[in-house]
């Protein structure tokens, strides 16, 4: 980085209110918390820490009820980093800007990633001069390089809508959570994850040309933004990155990831991964995202996240986490968007801020679930010719088979939604 790039004042080792030069790329940050000040803080020191900062951060807080403002106050005044607080999103748009390095939104509630992260976007768009947006998960720890590293890539193709990183897990950093996204399957619609559970190796390339990138880390170009529209915030919780994705391309924007930038990733703090509320807006989100740009797939598409979610957690006897997945299900056919109604803020804070256990159900339930998977194996047996009895003569006749999840996984990593 050539000296002079930055004016600013040192503090206990780090850059505080700095003032990017004329020639510097501006490059504004957007954390979402959700009673998870802690994370925050520590992904804040190390945006803070990094070699190449952003110019500007934006905390929104999505209706935290631990008090999370109160303790990132605390933190910022400590550091004697200088920030703006705002009570509601309105009043941060309404209000002039002072060009304070951290800005604190109250949201008010828990609209979901898509809705919390709009808030910080709108802000930036339009009270900032950014020419890029960094949104990153506030369980997210960036390394000293990964800002530059990324920003690179953006800079050689005036195109390049999104750039992603190598996102590793936080406690076991040799492996790999995911290499920036993936590709989409064609027939089934399924968002594959380059290298996910794999031991991290060198980059062979400096950018990979992807379909879709994860939203933990995820640098936007500003005018990429303002051609495509914001986040769909219908979706609530997972697959809203995965939809930008894909308008990004369908508007001519192209989507990459600097294999040798690293981001540290703590992973699904907020529900708990692999608890039914994950499993639920998984699946579901899953299938709206089909609906909505896949629909002549949506059949095969159905069958086949249906029977890939729910027959393994049967086969572990996780009857809770196949019952989430029947009621996502039934919430896809009914139409069902959003935070689901019995997802209210205390349930969620609850039962899925730290990693949870299957509790226990009624046999009821059990019951229930069993019947609505028999049905659905039935249905796609007779679908795709598995228990279908046919004449000798009728042998001949090829029919259009499901590939199974084995036969995907040699060719990709999987996803989420079936584990």
């Amino acid at each position: 980085m050539p000296l002079g790039r930055y004016l600013g004042v040192f503090w206990k080792g780090i850059v505080l209110d700095v003032v990017p030069s004329r020639d510097a790329t501006n490059v504004a940050a957007v954390v979402l918390n959700w009673n998870g000040w802690r994370d925050t803080i520590e992904c804040l020191e190390s945006l803070l820490a990094s070699k190449r900062r952003p110019s500007h951060i934006v905390v929104c807080d999505n209706g935290s009820a631990d008090g999370s403002l109160a303790f990132l106050k605390q933190w910022a005044a400590e550091q004697a980093i200088g920030f703006e607080l705002f009570e509601s999103p309105a009043s941060a748009l309404a209000a002039p800007y002072h060009g304070a390095t951290l800005t604190f939104i109250q949201n008010g509630e828990n609209g979901g990633f898509a809705a919390g992260n709009n808030v910080g976007l709108r802000y930036i768009l339009e009270r900032t001069r950014a020419e890029y947006c960094w949104i990153l998960n506030n369980d997210a720890v960036v390394s000293p390089d990964a800002l530059a590293s990324m920003l690179e890539i953006a800079e050689e193709d005036p195109q390049a809508g999104m750039v992603g990183c190598t996102l590793v897990n936080y406690d076991d950093p040799k492996t790999v959570q995911a290499v920036g996204g993936g590709y989409i399957v064609p027939l089934v619609c399924h968002d594959t994850q380059l290298g996910r559970g794999r031991a991290r190796r060198a980059a062979k390339s400096r950018r990979i040309e992807l379909e879709h990138l994860i939203g933990a880390c995820l640098l936007v170009r500003s005018q990429a933004i303002r051609d495509v529209g914001l986040m769909d915030e219908s979706y609530f919780l997972y697959r809203e990155e995965t939809d930008w994705c894909i308008r990004m391309r369908r508007n001519g924007w192209r989507l990459y990831c600097r294999p040798d930038a690293t981001v540290r990733h703590k992973q699904a703090r907020s529900i708990g991964f692999k608890s039914p509320t994950h499993d639920y807006y998984a699946v579901r989100n899953i299938l709206r995202l089909v609906q909505k740009f896949f629909p002549k797939s949506l059949p095969v598409a159905f069958a086949y996240f249906a029977l890939r979610s729910l027959l393994p957690k049967l086969a572990r006897l996780q009857f809770g986490r196949a019952l989430a997945v029947c009621v996502a299900l039934r919430d896809f056919v009914a139409g069902v968007e959003g935070r689901a109604k019995v997802h209210t803020d205390a349930t969620m804070h609850a039962h899925y801020v730290t990693r949870i256990a299957d509790r226990p159900i009624h046999a009821r339930s059990i019951r229930r679930a069993v019947a609505v998977v028999v049905a659905l194996i039935v249905a796609g047996g007779l679908i795709f010719g598995r228990f279908a009895i046919s004449p000798p003569q009728a042998a001949a006749v090829h029919t259009r088979t499901l590939p199974d999840a084995h036969s995907l996984a040699q060719h990709s990593s999987p996803g989420e939604q079936g584990n």
